[in-house]
Parts: structure tokens; sequence; C-alpha cells
């Protein structure tokens, strides 16, 4: 999945990319997880992680994959505010 295709579902959610990754910077630094230590845990370069948190450029879908699969907290926030968006227009939600 390109930036471009997480773009049009951010778009779709009427949150663009950018801010997306501004919200789960928010939650990252709530945790107090330095940008070393997702550099690390991610298995990417350092200078990638300190644009998310210092030049507030959007993260890339695979970027966004491989802190799902690593960070229960960020996996649960995206899971609810999903169920939440299909139970607001009406569609029966499948998350559990």
């Amino acid at each position: 999945m390109s930036r471009e295709i997480l773009w049009q579902i951010c778009h779709k959610t009427e949150v663009d990319n950018r801010e997306f990754s501004e919200i789960l910077v928010k939650m990252i630094r709530d945790e107090r997880i330095s940008t070393k230590q997702i550099a690390r845990d991610l298995n990417i370069p350092t200078e990638r992680a300190r644009n998310w948190f210092y030049r507030n450029t959007g993260m890339t879908a695979l970027d966004l994959m491989m802190m799902m699969h690593r960070y229960e907290f960020i996996r649960q926030a995206i899971e609810y505010s999903f169920s939440n968006k299909t139970n607001q227009t009406g569609q029966v939600s499948n998350a559990t």
C-alpha cells in the first residue's frame, strides 16, 4: 500500500495523511517512546522516524502497518476508530 492509497483512505475519513501521522505521533509521545526506540523496533532509519516527530511529514502505509504489528495500543486505537466510523454509518461492525 503506497502513501497515495493511504491518503485516499484517510481522505474518505476526513483526515489527511499528515493529520493522521500527527495523531499517531501524539499517541507515541504519550507512551514515552523515543524516535530511536521506534526506529529500532520497526527496523527503519532513525531519520525517517524523526521526520514524523519533528518535521510533520506523513508516514507511509508500510510504516503504519509495522507500527500496528509492533504496538498494541496503536492497533487498538485504529480498530476502535474504524469500528466507530462503521457504526455511525449504520453498517454492522465486525470488530471484536
